[in-house]
């Protein structure tokens, strides 16, 4: 059975691929901006990669319904003279957080503190168990997104439930709980935190019978299923705080 660390933690191929997926809007947005077809770009990805690639393929990666490789990825950018970060979602990992940023594995752990092997074993695990003075180097070298952090920490899980129960209960006990967990500034988890709960309360379940409960009810379940992911929604936008880092378990 998969731990609560597991859940909704990336898988062994995301952990390896070395690029997060293809943003299909980013990508789309980005060719219309340029004024170019998907003809027209479909042919420089053919001459960028070294063989054909047919424009219903550009369609397919532009609606999300098939994922380019991370050599197409390159070829894809260089047609739209854009990096591939402009084209990606946010990073997962710490092997895509570097990529992102063209590092190799031995500069980030020379920028760490670690030896090579070391850094290089926590990142092909995805699991951070680096020292305070390490996790503070992580973020300046890495500059990790906070749902990165916390999964390559193996906070996942213990996360989940606690917003499980801040949504459903009083919120406001969890600010501190949660603010240990997420590298975020407690202003900015207390802002994300009432608004989960008031998202939550307005499932309304009140005086519903039959087909209308159950709908609401999978509803209900269903958030709280993803509510990390709403988190990480919410905070999108706000800036990882390296002072304040998760607090190692006991």
């Amino acid at each position: 059975m998969p731990s609560q660390d597991d859940l909704h933690s990336p898988s062994e191929g995301e952990k390896n691929s070395t690029y997060p997926p293809l943003e299909p809007r980013r990508a789309a947005r980005v060719r219309e901006q340029l004024g170019l077809t998907r003809g027209q770009v479909a042919w420089a990805v053919s001459a960028f990669q070294g063989h054909p690639l047919h424009p219903d393929t550009l369609l397919a990666w532009e609606r999300g319904t098939e994922a380019p490789t991370a050599h197409q990825i390159n070829a894809l950018a260089a047609a739209l003279w854009c990096s591939p970060g402009d084209l990606l979602g946010e990073p997962a990992t710490l092997l895509q957080c570097r990529t992102l940023l063209g590092l190799t594995v031995e500069q980030v752990a020379l920028g760490v503190g670690m030896t090579r092997d070391r850094y290089a074993e926590a990142e092909q695990r995805n699991r951070w168990r680096g020292s305070e003075r390490q996790t503070q180097a992580v973020f300046e070298v890495l500059q990790p997104p906070p749902a990165c952090f916390v999964g390559a920490c193996g906070r996942t899980g213990q996360l989940r439930v606690l917003l499980r129960e801040a949504v459903t209960g009083w919120w406001p006990n969890y600010v501190r709980p949660v603010a240990k967990i997420v590298p975020v500034a407690p202003a900015e988890i207390r802002r994300a935190l009432e608004q989960l709960h008031l998202a939550y309360q307005r499932i309304d379940n009140h005086g519903r019978t039959g087909a209308a409960a159950e709908a609401v009810e999978r509803e209900a379940l269903t958030f709280l299923d993803r509510v990390d992911e709403q988190l990480w929604r919410l905070l999108r936008t706000s800036e990882p705080d390296p002072t304040r880092l998760p607090e190692k378990r006991s």
